[in-house]
């Protein structure tokens, strides 16, 4: 996970595949949890907010 403000940094294309990758793993981690593999549900509500705050970014470039 990049801060914001390197987020703010990289170009619309860079920030699409930051928000793919970030999408994959929120699917990685839900099923984790979801399976009992992984108690770390916590972190489905980081990557969410990461993903909001990818999409924010965005919307501000374009």
């Amino acid at each position: 996970m990049l801060k914001t403000d390197e987020l703010k940094k990289l170009e619309a294309g860079k920030l699409l595949e930051e928000l793919e990758k970030a999408k994959k793993e929120l699917f990685k981690i839900r099923f984790d949890v979801e399976s009992g593999q992984s108690k770390s549900h916590h972190l489905i509500g980081k990557r969410r907010k990461y993903i909001a705050r990818i999409k924010t970014l965005i919307k501000q470039q374009q």
